[in-house]
């Protein structure tokens, strides 16, 4: 009589072969798939953070008495060229200067580590022009 019950156990139990490959290769898969997704997370902060230096310090230095906005213009330059190196691909830096205001805008998009997908960074810092009385 035992010899049966264990035959059934054991048919029951077969049908369950492989299973656990496949659960492991589907959630290798996943793990993987949430580290890229973490790593481009990254990527986009950092060429954030650069491009947020860039607009800060190029919005100070237009913004100061007898500052221009291609003084603003060339200070983002170099701080991207310098600084932010390849964090921040194919920036686009715009200054303007009101008699009153400095808007600087730093556009591009961060380095792609998942393939197809191209992150846009864009950054703009208002500053009032420095008054001497």
């Amino acid at each position: 009589m035992n010899t049966g019950r264990s035959t059934r156990r054991r048919r029951r139990l077969s049908g369950d072969r492989g299973a656990v490959t496949v659960e492991v290769a589907g959630y290798t898969l996943l793990m993987l798939l949430a580290l890229l997704i973490g790593v481009q997370a990254v990527t986009w902060g950092l060429a954030a953070l650069g491009a947020r230096y860039t607009a800060n310090h190029a919005a100070q230095q237009a913004r100061v008495h007898g500052g221009t906005a291609a003084d603003g213009k060339a200070d983002a330059n170099t701080i991207l060229a310098s600084t932010v190196g390849t964090a921040l691909n194919d920036p686009h830096v715009d200054v303007n200067r009101s008699a009153t205001e400095v808007t600087v805008t730093v556009r591009g998009t961060a380095t792609s580590i998942i393939p197809g997908f191209h992150p846009p960074v864009t950054v703009t810092v208002h500053a009032p022009v420095e008054r001497i009385n």
